[in-house]
């Protein structure tokens, strides 16, 4: 109340007393040519006319002589205090504000960050390393968080993770500045209240809960980015420096030199704390893993697999193994024993690596690539890989339609009715007929073997593959041609032509049947001369990959004697050319070109609807079984078979699951992919299926929604984030009941982004440069919590705020002025001067 009649009297603002601030009385007086003058100069020459204005209006006066000096003690008093409202006087209220320090703390949260090479810190467990983020953890955690309560002294801590950009992890300002010097100078502790304490243990509290709770899943390390997002964000605040601690692995790699000067430009020095190691650190690593979706029971199936080692000597045995992921028992090779192979590393750059191993179980296998863990290695789950198999009933029925009986057609009917896993039915259409037809005999089917070309699709679907010799297409019918058609666009089946010299291709142009075939037949040659020089097929890359020209295990075998000793053929169907986009050749005459002017195909597959397709422009395979050996002759045709089966194997299944790869890197898009292949299968379903997402300890982590895709409506699609790193399944539970049978869990794999990890050794050079540039300095990590807060000295700033209230037009000052030129007047009154 005090306080408000003080302000009323003086004229100030209502709560000019209540602030915190220093009070002083100052004058700011406005004379003419005051700034040559000087105000001291008007002032005393001011004082010096009102004396004499003083003493010669009362020297005249005929009072005595202190009733004159009262008068003009009180008439000066008047003027003086004129004089005094006509300096301006002004009552400042002083105020310090400071501004505080402040220290910018970025913490690498990239992946390259998980590596265990950061053997400074106490945060190891079982003697491996701590990671790297587990040792910056630890520094600024340790001891109740001993080092970031030494910078918060000093500092307002702004606490930041990156990986490409940066994000805000917590903010620590537990006193104002003020009262930090204050205390360091030896004041009362008690200035702090007991409150600001409180927050100043929760604040600490709280950014260590949010730092231990840091993961490295970062997909790239953008350092120089993270840095210029924190200055920019920070300007304005006076910053005491940046402390970033990471490995400096740009990934992807930004120029230096080209950001240098920007980052100069802010004044602010950075402290570079570089983590890790700068040597490669030890590591084995599978990276990739690649086996058909689809075999057949006691199929020998080639799985490749690209494994990359760095910071091993070059010779350094590796041992891999291949797993039943559901049992962990070893899997079966092609001589029944386990599949384990010691590699010895090149070099660390990536090797491929075949794993052939035997198809014994029909049904679904989880198989997993194992490399064993080496001692000293900084992650050992990269070491593991899983992908999934369909293994199919290997029970394939075969039509063959063949003219006459030509070599061809007699190795591979007897080599097929011999078969344990290929059923044969022949059709003749050069025989008498009263011929009896030769084929396989076995049980469980109404019509199959054939004794004719079948006349309804119920008929032709108990078969899997067609194949038809050289005979003359005007043998079939129309409905027959087409049903053939159908049979493989809509049923899935196989179909494969083996060219011949009278009909086939030839006579199939503008057929129904020629627009199942891979290649184009416009330009066949029909009349060729003698042929003296034999040629062995020349494979192509998607050849060679294959299993049709797999004949051994070991790759390098296999190669070697399909160049050097297989036996020569001469004649094959010149003048054909591969569909643009439709035929893939997977075998080339190694010298002859075709009329488009590439090599000229001599084994091309491809696909018509839903069925696969193969044209073989060679008839004399059968020289292989003839001059070379049995087996050769047999895996040759056996696998084309089951090759052209494989759709309609599959759709017997009524569902295809399937990921679009078995792992994805962090932070990429994963695709799952749902196909019907039962017709009545499709009506069924709505146009969205739920998919459950599954982590290692069997918890839904995630729930997703496959969506049906336009213009195929057997077709579902679900796409999503792969976020987390780890090993996952994909259930569908909602198509047990409709699909007849338990589908399958989908395996896949989140793994850690190869940029990341390709060369993931500390950075010193790059954070050196950083730091010298900005006038800053390098701290390796163990010194850090000695040698890093001296280094920040703070950069606080205190600020004097006047705050003014002018006292000339005060309520005061008027009320002086009147009772001093009143009582002037009474006085004068009384002694009788007016």
């Amino acid at each position: 109340m005090m306080h408000r009649l003080i302000e009323f009297l003086l004229g100030l603002d209502k709560g000019f007393l209540d602030k915190q601030g220093d009070l002083h009385l100052v004058f700011n007086p406005h004379w003419p040519l005051q700034r040559t003058l000087g105000a001291g100069t008007w002032n005393f020459a001011l004082v010096l006319g009102i004396l004499a204005v003083v003493i010669h209006c009362y020297r005249q006066e005929g009072r005595s002589l202190p009733v004159r000096a009262a008068l003009g003690t009180v008439r000066g008093l008047l003027l003086g205090f004129v004089l005094l409202l006509l300096n301006n006087p002004v009552l400042s209220l002083v105020s310090s504000r400071t501004e505080p320090s402040v220290v910018a703390v970025l913490i690498d949260t990239s992946t390259s960050m998980r590596v265990h090479d950061a053997g400074t810190s106490s945060g190891g467990a079982n003697g491996i390393a701590p990671t790297r983020l587990e040792a910056v953890i630890d520094l600024l955690t340790a001891d109740h968080q001993a080092f970031l309560r030494d910078l918060g002294r000093k500092h307002i801590l702004r606490i930041y993770r990156f990986d490409g950009d940066k994000h805000a992890v917590a903010d620590i300002a537990t006193r104002r500045q003020g009262e930090r010097e204050q205390s360091e100078h030896g004041s009362d502790d008690s200035v702090t209240s007991s409150k600001e304490s409180d927050k100043a243990v929760d604040a600490y509290a709280t950014a260590s809960d949010e730092l231990k709770k840091l993961t490295p899943t970062g997909t790239s390390t953008q350092v120089i980015r993270a840095l210029r997002g924190v200055l920019d964000d920070l300007q304005g605040q006076r910053l005491a420096g940046v402390v970033v601690m990471t490995d400096g692995r740009d990934t992807p790699a930004e120029q230096l030199a080209d950001v240098m000067p920007v980052l100069k430009n802010y004044g602010v020095k950075i402290i570079a704390v570089p983590v890790g190691s700068d040597k490669p650190p030890q590591n084995i690593q599978i990276q990739t893993v690649n086996v058909q979706d689809a075999v057949f029971k006691d199929d020998v199936v080639n799985l490749k697999t690209v494994i990359r080692a760095t910071g091993y000597e070059k010779g350094h045995a590796v041992r891999l193994v291949l797993k039943d992921a559901k049992t962990g028992a070893l899997l079966k090779g092609p001589e029944d024993g386990l599949v384990e192979k010691t590699i010895h590393l090149d070099s660390d750059k990536p090797q491929e690596v075949e794993l052939p191993f035997k198809a014994e179980n029909i049904g679904t296998m989880d198989i997993t690539v194992e490399a064993e863990r080496q001692s000293g290695e900084v992650d050992d789950e990269d070491n593991i890989r899983t992908t999934q198999v369909a293994v199919l009933d290997a029970h394939i029925n075969v039509l063959y339609v063949e003219g006459p009986p030509r070599w061809e057609y007699r190795y591979i009917k007897t080599d097929m009715i011999r078969s344990k896993t290929v059923n044969i039915s022949c059709i003749l259409t050069s025989a008498d007929p009263t011929f009896i037809q030769e084929a396989s005999h076995p049980e469980g089917f109404k019509y199959f073997p054939y004794k004719r070309f079948p006349e309804t699709m119920e008929q032709l679907m108990e078969t899997d593959v067609i194949v038809f010799g050289d005979f003359d297409p005007k043998l079939l019918s129309d409905a027959q041609l087409q049903m053939v058609s159908d049979f493989v666009s809509k049923n899935r089946g196989g179909f494969e032509m083996i060219a011949g010299p009278k009909f086939s291709p030839q006579a199939w142009r503008n057929s129904t049947v020629e627009n199942l075939l891979p290649v184009s037949v416009a330009k066949v040659e029909t009349t060729v001369g003698n042929i003296a020089q034999g040629y062995r097929p020349a494979l192509t890359l998607d050849g060679a990959e294959s299993n049709i020209f797999r004949f051994f295990t070991d790759k390098e075998q296999n190669s070697k004697y399909l160049k050097d000793d297989l036996q020569p053929l001469f004649w094959y169907c010149r003048g054909v050319q591969v569909k643009q986009g439709l035929g893939q050749v997977y075998a080339q005459h190694p010298t002859e070109l075709g009329p488009d002017g590439q090599p000229a195909p001599l084994l091309v597959v491809g696909q018509f609807g839903g069925g696969r397709t193969m044209f073989s422009a060679m008839e004399e395979t059968w020289r292989w079984r003839f001059y070379t050996g049995e087996s050769i002759f047999t895996s040759f045709w056996t696998q084309q078979m089951r090759y052209l089966a494989r759709g309609k194997k599959l759709g017997q299944r009524r569902v295809v699951f399937a990921s679009q790869q078995p792992a994805y890197e962090l932070g990429r898009t994963a695709s799952l992919s749902l196909r019907m292949l039962d017709s009545k299968l499709v009506a069924e379903l709505p146009d969205q299926l739920g998919v459950d997402i599954i982590n290692g300890d069997d918890q839904v982590v995630r729930h997703e929604m496959m969506v049906r895709q336009a213009g195929q409506k057997d077709l579902f699609v679900g796409t999503f984030t792969a976020d987390h790193m780890g090993k996952f399944r994909a259930r569908l539970n909602s198509m047990a009941d409709m699909s007849g049978s338990d589908l399958p869990d989908l395996p896949f794999e989140v793994m850690v982004p190869q940029l990341e990890l390709n060369e993931p050794q500390a950075d010193r050079a790059m954070l050196s440069r950083l730091a010298s540039e900005t006038l800053g300095a390098v701290v390796e990590l163990p010194e850090a919590r000695e040698k890093l807060p001296p280094l920040l000295v703070s950069a606080a700033k205190s600020i004097a705020e006047p705050n003014n209230g002018p006292l000339w037009d005060a309520p005061l000052a008027l009320a002086i002025f009147v009772l001093l030129i009143t009582v002037e007047w009474v006085l004068r009154k009384v002694y009788g001067m007016l």
